[in-house]
């Protein structure tokens, strides 16, 4: 419910933006969502310091209301209960927080979660990926994600998780390392996930700040020039790919669609739940994996070239990133290209087994989501002429 432009009969003149700001996330007035807060700004990019107040109140409010408390008691409740081979609770009894339908229905009876509750051991795989011919050549990429994808050479590790409820079999989680979270990553991540931008259901942004364990909301830095204000909105980012299927043709061909979700873990979380083993390196450790993250192996020379001065007695692998920087390089240093070429083969094989069954035929190339939502389109027309 959009929050109430009426001013009080004392308020003052030049006092309505904030406290429209803060209107929006009162208790009694629940903050617009995401997308009405930045409306356009996600086609023109502008930061405007009234929607990065009101849209870090909206993410205050969603981490205090009521629907979020119980969230919280239910996986305090599941701690422990219905434990699996992995050690994890089963997803199917995890609360719904903002998975999308298709998620949810990915391949029934079978969850493909955003939580995987408080107790969830898993291990790190440390992989070498080749260079992504496949995504190179047909996967539409355009700017910072073209310009990575020629770079990756293939000579850096990618950590993948091995996440109960959000691997998905796939491999397909990934680590990049310690952040901190700014005001302003709020409104980037928004901007970057707006629901304009594809015609696909994907979870609202404010999935990036709930920790896959706990579901606790992470929260901006309140003084990034304080040391212990940036270690308190300290947090470890992944990458979670969420999934869904496309029909086209009139429903006669099949295909995934995959979308990469930055996840904000609480430390406390991540290093409880990391399997350790000393034998393999330190990088399989907690917090020895903390010095491993891209800023120090993929996208380190992206960050020296960037960085002009480090403080006396750093070094680039101490440099902490803002959330939304340490997103920015995992497109820019070509990891992401990378990941892609591995759930592409990996979905293409499991595709060739699954499309038979259904009598489908499956997509031959990579989509991109500009190819994929102008067939998404032609398809729904198909399936309504039909």
């Amino acid at each position: 419910m959009p929050p109430s432009k009426k001013k009080k009969k004392s308020a003052k003149k030049g006092s309505s933006k904030r406290g429209n700001a803060a209107a929006a996330a009162s208790p009694s007035n629940a903050p617009r969502s995401n997308d009405e807060i930045i409306g356009n700004t996600w086609r023109t990019g502008v930061m405007k310091k009234q929607v990065i107040r009101e849209l870090n109140e909206a993410l205050a409010y969603e981490a205090t209301s009521d629907k979020r408390k119980e969230i919280l008691d239910k996986i305090i409740s599941l701690d422990g209960v219905s434990v699996g081979e992995t050690g994890a609770t089963d997803a199917s009894l995890m609360p719904l927080t903002y998975e999308s339908e298709p998620m949810i229905n990915y391949a029934p009876p079978k969850r493909f979660m955003l939580t995987v509750g408080k107790t969830a051991p898993f291990y790190i795989d440390k992989k070498f990926h080749g260079r992504p011919v496949n995504m190179l050549a047909n996967a539409g990429y355009d700017g910072d994600i073209l310009e990575g994808a020629k770079r990756w050479r293939g000579n850096e590790p990618t950590y993948h998780l091995m996440l109960p409820n959000l691997s998905m079999g796939n491999k397909c989680t990934i680590y990049l390392g310690e952040c901190y979270l700014d005001k302003e990553d709020p409104l980037l991540f928004a901007q970057a996930f707006a629901k304009g931008i594809s015609s696909f259901d994907w979870p609202d942004s404010f999935a990036i700040h709930q920790c896959p364990f706990c579901c606790k909301m992470a929260q901006p830095c309140k003084d990034k020039s304080k040391k212990e204000s940036i270690e308190e909105a300290s947090y470890i980012m992944i990458i979670q790919n969420i999934m869904q299927f496309m029909f086209s043709g009139g429903r006669k061909s099949i295909q995934k669609i995959h979308r990469g979700l930055p996840r904000l873990c609480c430390k406390d979380c991540f290093g409880k739940n990391l399997i350790p083993e000393p034998g393999k390196g330190d990088d399989h450790t907690y917090p020895g994996i903390l010095q491993h993250g891209i800023f120090s192996n993929a996208a380190k020379g992206l960050v020296s070239k960037q960085v002009e001065k480090v403080s006396e007695g750093k070094t680039i692998e101490k440099v902490r990133p803002s959330a939304y920087s340490l997103f920015g390089m995992y497109k820019k240093c070509g990891m992401i290209a990378a990941v892609d070429e591995v759930i592409y083969i990996n979905q293409k094989a499991e595709m060739e087994m699954i499309a038979p069954m259904l009598g489908l035929s499956i997509g031959k190339k990579p989509t991109s989501i500009k190819e994929a939502m102008a067939e998404k389109a032609e398809g729904e027309r198909c399936h309504e002429v039909d």
